[in-house]
């Protein structure tokens, strides 16, 4: 009974293990919805140069997830597996973070593409450890369902308090000293003086580049603050066995393939890269959409905000939901619900600030089951898992779904800066071309409302039900119990 109740889970370690997601979630949460902004125009890249410095760290990202699963499978020490990598990632997290955000003066186009590409690509790289280590250490907290669901609730709720205070926090600093609306564009003759251009005064520019510092620098204070509480508020069961580890060392390939190929788990990564790249799509793209094809640009921050407030809102409710009806279920209306939504994004006219709120609080609302159901359905694919091979790998699935994740985050940048190519983006004008419009609006409900209809068929087809899961949690506390058992005349020796 002692020994029981002293490897217990509290709900204040529990508290603090969702404090830990402040860390990350703040510092992808600005980056994916402002570093297009940024590059196009405040650092004043082309829009293909841009497109280069996305793409390439996108794609090396999806990479960095595997490496950081082999890694951190491979760590045993006395403090533990995952918290080293948490405390070490977190803290350099925090230079490379501000200096993304920091435009070196007087550089052609090509430099700085390679100085935000190995600051992008190492901020990946940082962040894709820190994000496997972090997501799996809960794996390693209990082997009660209930616990880890319930520590998994509270990540997903500060998750998204951190997405409120990222969008509110950044959004707003940026917004105080954003003076283009005011002094930014001027009239310029063009060289032959046949037509007039807008261009971005260089002033108000050096205004914006301070704003997305001094954002960063808060930024970095309350992650740093975050990375030390979950390192030494959370306790590692060591003792709990929980993966054979030992097994990826020598035939690490071999189980990667058993990994990807588990069927329940491939249908749960095809699914989650189609329904996580519109919710990229909708954060990464929707400041330029609603300044260049809505004309709402003084509303960006507030319009952001609104979201994030009403997904966050909306969290309780789906865990009710989960909790009385089961995952699968809730999970398949909600996408279905999304997509007249999705639709309705392209066809918002400009200005149209009402029926524009009315979306996003419906859209934010919507987007709360992609903050916990997934999470949830991952521990029931690794407890399925278990019962057929014998082999726990919380941190291989972990980083696998990471890394489909990320995937999805690719195709969802990449895909907005492609989109201002293809639409013939002007970088320093402060009005575009109405071919940007058009592939804005492609952008934010076309392309998602295509992959989204995919995923919910393989959602759909996904195998693990509500009454397989309840028979697996049955098999496995059998199985725990027979253990236990086991081990008990041999701790009485």
């Amino acid at each position: 009974m002692s020994e029981a109740k002293a490897d217990s889970v509290s709900w204040l370690e529990t508290t603090f293990y969702g404090i830990g997601m402040l860390s990350g979630a703040l510092f992808i949460t600005v980056m994916n919805t402002y570093n297009n902004v940024f590059l196009v125009e405040v650092a004043q890249m082309s829009a293909q140069f841009a497109t280069v410095v996305v793409f390439i760290s996108r794609a090396w990202d999806v990479v960095c997830n595997l490496i950081a699963g082999k890694l951190i499978s491979s760590t045993n020490t006395r403090f533990g597996r995952m918290k080293p990598w948490i405390f070490g990632s977190g803290v350099l997290l925090v230079p490379v973070y501000f200096l993304s955000w920091y435009v070196p003066p007087n550089l052609p186009d090509v430099v700085k593409m390679i100085y935000y590409l190995l600051l992008c690509s190492t901020f990946m790289f940082l962040q894709s450890v820190n994000n496997v280590a972090y997501r799996t250490q809960v794996m390693y907290m209990t082997d009660d369902e209930t616990v880890r669901n319930r520590a998994t609730l509270i990540r997903g709720i500060v998750e998204l308090v951190a997405v409120v205070m990222g969008i509110a926090l950044h959004g707003q600093v940026v917004a105080f000293y954003d003076t283009v609306p005011k002094k930014a564009c001027r009239l310029a003759n063009s060289t032959d003086n046949s037509t007039t251009h807008r261009h971005i005064d260089p002033e108000a520019l050096e205004d914006i580049k301070n704003g997305y510092l001094i954002s960063a620098a808060a930024i970095c204070g309350i992650s740093l603050l975050a990375t030390l509480i979950v390192t030494f508020g959370v306790k590692e069961r060591r003792d709990m066995e929980r993966e054979n580890e030992q097994n990826l060392n020598g035939n690490f390939l071999k189980t990667l393939k058993g990994v990807v190929t588990f069927r329940p788990n491939v249908y749960f990564l095809i699914y989650d890269v189609c329904l996580y790249s519109p919710t990229v799509i909708y954060s990464g793209g929707a400041a330029i959409y609603l300044q260049y094809s809505l004309d709402l640009r003084s509303q960006v921050p507030n319009i952001l905000l609104i979201t994030v407030v009403s997904t966050v809102v909306a969290l309780p409710a789906v865990g009710l939901l989960v909790d009385k009806f089961g995952k699968k279920p809730v999970y398949i209306v909600m996408v279905a619900l999304t997509i007249p939504f999705l639709i309705g994004c392209g066809l918002v006219p400009p200005r149209s600030m009402v029926i524009v709120l009315v979306i996003v609080i419906c859209m934010g609302a919507l987007m709360a089951a992609n903050s916990y159901i997934p999470w949830t359905m991952l521990s029931d694919i690794v407890d399925a898992y278990q019962l057929q091979t014998n082999q726990r790998l919380d941190t291989l699935f972990f980083s696998m779904y990471l890394l489909m994740c990320r995937l999805a985050s690719v195709l969802g940048q990449a895909a907005t800066t492609v989109a201002l190519v293809i639409g013939g983006y002007v970088t320093g004008e402060c009005s575009q071309p109405k071919s940007v419009d058009t592939s804005l609006r492609i952008l934010m409900s076309g392309f998602p409302v295509a992959i989204s209809l995919i995923g919910l068929g393989c959602l759909i087809k996904y195998p693990i039900s509500e009454q397989i899961r309840k028979e697996n949690k049955e098999a496995l506390d059998e199985m725990t119990a027979s253990l236990q058992e086991m081990k008990a005349p041999i701790a009485s020796e």
